[in-house]
C-alpha cells in the first residue's frame, strides 16, 4: 500500500482545504494585503505600512491655503509563525487517506484555523467603543441596533458591516430580531438553523473564539497625573491603590467627565463621552500612580486633520470605567466594518533536502493564503514526522471601525 504521508501536495491541498473551511473571523477581515507578501514567500520580520485616514482642512473663501499632510502608520509584520507537528507511528503510516486525514490533516487545519481566529478575536482589546453593559447579555433588538448608530455617528461606511457573536449571544439575538418585519423564509431559515443571518443592514456570524476579557484588579480613586500632550498614547494617572500588580488590563475602557468623542471627519463634537482602551496591562507602584498605554490618542486640536476628542483632560479629572475593574470576566462580541483588522495567512518557502519532502500551496482565489507542509525520517528518534506550517500577521488597522457589545 503506499505511503499517503509521502503525497505532500495532496496533504498540504486537503489541510488547506480544512483550514479555510474553518475560519469565520478571519475571513471577515481585511485580507488584501497578502497578495503585498505572497509572492516568492514571506518571511518572519516582514512588513508593510498602513496609512490611516486624514481629513483636509476646509478652505473659507478664495485665498488658497494648503492642507498640511500629516502620514499616520500602523505597522502590519508577518511575525508569528504556527504549525501543528505530529509523530507518525509505524501502524498509521499504512492508513489509507481517508483515516490519515480523519486522524491528522482535518484535525491540523482546523486546529490552526481556531487559532488564527482565536487571535484576531484578541484585536477586539484595542477597540475603544462600547455600548450595552458590560458583563450584560444583549436581550432586545435595541441592544443591537445601538451599535448600528454608534458606528454611523463615527462616519463608517454602510457596506462589509458584520456583528460576530458567541454561541450565547447569538440565541439572545435570535430571540431580539424575531419581532422584525421579514418574509417567512428568511425567519423560517433563522429558526431551522438556530442562528440571526442577516438584520439590520448587517451579516451575522457565530464563533465560539469571542475574545473572553479579563478586567484589570482596580482599586483606589484614579486621577489624571498632570495634562498629557497633544498626540500623546499615554495618560499618567495616580489615586490608584499601591503595589498592585495587573490594577488595569488590556482592553479596559474608561471615560474622562467632559471630554466627547468627535465626529471624525468634520472634528464636531458628537454629544457623548470619548471612550479610551488601555492597551497594555499595567501596574501600580507604591505611590498609586500607573502610565496607562490608550487608544486612540490624544488628539484634541481641529487642526491636525485627525482629531479624536473635543479637548484634552486637565490634572486630576477622574477615570470612569466603563469595563467594570474587579478582575471580571466577560465576553465581547464585536459589530464592526471589515477594515476594522488586517490580516496576512502569507505563503512561506519550500525547502526540501535529503530524507525531506516539502510541500508548500496557496489559494489565488483566497488572497495567496498558503499551508506548507513536511514530511521526513527521524533516524535518531526512529520515528516518522509531519509538520504543518502557517506564517500570519495581524493589526487592529482601524479600531474605530469596530465597537465591543456588552454580553455574559
Amino acid at each position: 500500500m503506499p505511503n499517503v504521508f509521502e503525497n505532500t501536495a495532496l496533504v498540504a491541498t486537503t489541510a488547506l482545504d480544512h483550514f479555510e473551511n474553518n475560519l469565520i473571523l478571519s475571513k471577515l477581515a481585511d485580507r488584501q494585503w497578502e497578495k503585498k507578501f505572497g509572492i516568492d514567500g514571506a518571511k518572519v520580520g516582514d512588513q508593510i505600512d498602513l496609512r490611516r485616514h486624514f481629513n483636509p482642512a476646509i478652505r473659507t473663501g478664495n485665498t488658497f491655503t494648503a492642507s498640511a499632510i500629516t502620514d499616520r502608520l500602523r505597522r502590519l509584520t508577518i511575525d508569528t509563525p504556527l504549525g501543528v507537528d505530529y509523530e507518525i507511528t509505524n501502524a498509521d503510516m499504512a492508513l489509507d487517506f481517508d483515516k490519515a486525514e480523519e486522524r491528522y490533516f482535518a484535525p491540523a487545519g482546523r486546529r490552526l484555523a481556531n487559532e488564527v481566529d482565536l487571535r484576531l478575536g484578541r484585536l477586539a482589546r484595542r477597540v475603544a467603543n462600547f455600548v450595552g453593559t458590560y458583563n450584560t447579555a444583549p436581550s432586545v433588538l435595541a441592544d443591537f441596533s445601538v451599535a448600528v448608530a454608534r458606528l454611523d455617528d463615527f462616519g463608517v461606511p454602510d457596506e462589509d458591516r458584520y456583528f460576530i457573536l458567541n454561541p450565547t449571544t447569538m440565541d439572545a439575538a435570535l430571540v431580539a430580531t424575531s419581532t422584525l418585519t421579514n418574509d417567512e423564509k428568511t425567519i423560517g431559515r433563522q429558526y431551522v438553523k438556530g442562528k440571526v443571518r442577516r438584520a439590520l443592514n448587517a451579516d451575522w456570524h457565530s464563533s465560539q473564539n469571542i475574545e473572553v476579557h479579563t478586567t484589570g484588579v482596580g482599586g483606589g480613586t484614579p486621577l489624571v497625573n498632570g495634562v498629557p500632550a497633544e498626540g500623546a498614547t499615554t495618560l499618567a494617572t495616580d489615586g490608584w491603590t499601591g503595589s498592585v500588580t495587573d490594577i488595569v488590563r488590556e482592553g479596559d475602557i474608561f471615560t474622562l467627565a467632559g471630554i466627547n468623542a468627535v465626529n471624525p471627519i468634520t472634528g464636531e463634537d458628537l454629544g457623548f463621552l470619548r471612550q479610551i482602551a488601555v492597551t497594555a496591562n499595567g501596574s501600580s507602584n507604591a505611590s498609586g500612580q500607573v502610565t496607562l498605554s490608550i487608544d486612540p490618542e490624544f488628539r484634541a486640536s481641529a487642526d491636525t486633520g485627525f482629531r479624536t476628542m473635543t479637548a484634552l483632560p486637565a490634572d486630576n479629572a477622574p477615570l470612569t470605567f466603563v469595563t467594570t475593574l474587579g478582575s471580571v470576566v466577560a465576553r465581547s462580541p464585536i459589530y464592526c466594518h471589515k477594515n476594522w483588522a488586517a490580516l496576512c495567512i502569507a505563503p512561506q518557502p519550500e525547502e526540501s533536502g535529503v530524507g525531506a519532502k516539502m510541500k508548500m500551496v496557496s489559494d489565488p482565489d483566497g488572497g495567496g493564503i498558503g499551508i506548507r507542509y513536511a514530511f521526513w525520517w527521524d533516524g535518531n528518534a526512529n520515528t516518522w514526522k509531519i509538520r504543518f506550517d502557517i506564517l500570519i500577521g495581524m493589526i487592529a488597522q482601524m479600531p474605530e471601525f469596530c465597537l465591543r457589545l456588552g454580553a455574559a
